[in-house]
């Protein structure tokens, strides 16, 4: 019935008391602004305003109707607040997710810095399998998935994060924890414990060990490094895994470099169809800022 401009002009009115006032405010002239109120008064049939001298009395009935126009005028305002929020990423909601180590290490690190530089955005963090995250990604159910493997998917944007290498967990008591560093052969009479469905991973691992066949000396697989890591402070082998999240989770395990070096990126990756969000890239800024701590 009314247009919000025509609103705002019957607001002004009532605020100012006067037609000049009203026109000053909203930069109209004076029979503008009186022209604006009649046409109010012809859509909904009565009238708004008793005029004399020079100034304009309220009827009854643009009391009643100013009320309603506040609210209106209220929710634009909060609606006018939300989006220079979002422009300045101090509200909205950002969704990303992970794998169960990256959420106990740095990604963990990155949430807490950016909640305390953007405490009005909501974070909802989904834990899940790096093929889970790069199909959610991919498909735009997520903003950002955060993973260790190549990521080789048509539908998203990768970036790496920093350079890392696998290492070699078990308990204080085990016989190679006073090594420097281990090597396949020091591996040869142990059992191995690896995250076998990390396949990328499990295939550079195959590839260092060269004269000794992994798959034999695998004999305990986990499909999640953390229990691949409870199982070595068991005193059930050795775990070849990726850093993060090892000392947060198991303070008391003996980590120690392998070699040869078995390099892993931790890296970012986002959908190609969607446009990321400011929300989004600033968080970016964060979790590059976060992930510094953690580069070997």
């Amino acid at each position: 019935m009314f247009s919000l401009r025509q609103l705002e002009v019957f607001r002004a009115v009532m605020m100012a008391g006067t037609l000049t006032a009203a026109g000053r405010h909203l930069q109209m002239s004076q029979p503008a602004i009186s022209k604006a109120v009649r046409r109010m008064e012809d859509l909904v049939g009565f009238a708004l305003f008793q005029r004399s001298r020079g100034r304009v009395q309220a009827t009854p009935e643009a009391l009643n109707l100013y009320r309603e126009v506040e609210k209106v005028f209220h929710s634009v305002g909060v609606v006018e607040k939300y989006a220079r929020d979002l422009k300045e990423s101090r509200s909205g909601v950002l969704t990303l997710a992970c794998t169960p180590t990256l959420s106990c290490s740095f990604v963990a690190d990155a949430i807490a810095q950016f909640r305390r530089r953007h405490p009005g955005v909501r974070v909802w963090l989904q834990v899940a399998k790096t093929k889970e995250i790069l199909a959610m990604a991919a498909s735009g159910q997520i903003d950002l998935g955060i993973i260790f493997t190549p990521g080789d998917h048509a539908g998203v944007t990768t970036l790496p994060l920093f350079e890392t290498a696998l290492v070699c967990v078990m308990a204080p008591d085990h016989p190679l924890a006073d090594r420097a560093v281990i090597r396949p052969s020091d591996l040869a009479g142990e059992a191995i414990i690896t995250n076998i469905q990390s396949e990328p991973i499990h295939e550079l691992l195959g590839q260092a060990f060269r004269a000794i066949d992994l798959n034999q000396h695998v004999m305990i697989g986990s499909n999640y490094t953390i229990s691949a890591c409870a199982l070595a402070m068991k005193g059930c082998g050795v775990a070849i895994v990726e850093p993060m999240g090892v000392s947060e989770m198991f303070p008391l395990a003996i980590k120690k470099q392998f070699l040869p070096v078995v390099k892993i990126v931790p890296r970012v990756i986002h959908a190609n169809h969607v446009a990321l969000s400011r929300t989004g890239q600033a968080f970016i800024g964060v979790i590059r800022q976060a992930a510094t701590h953690y580069a070997a």
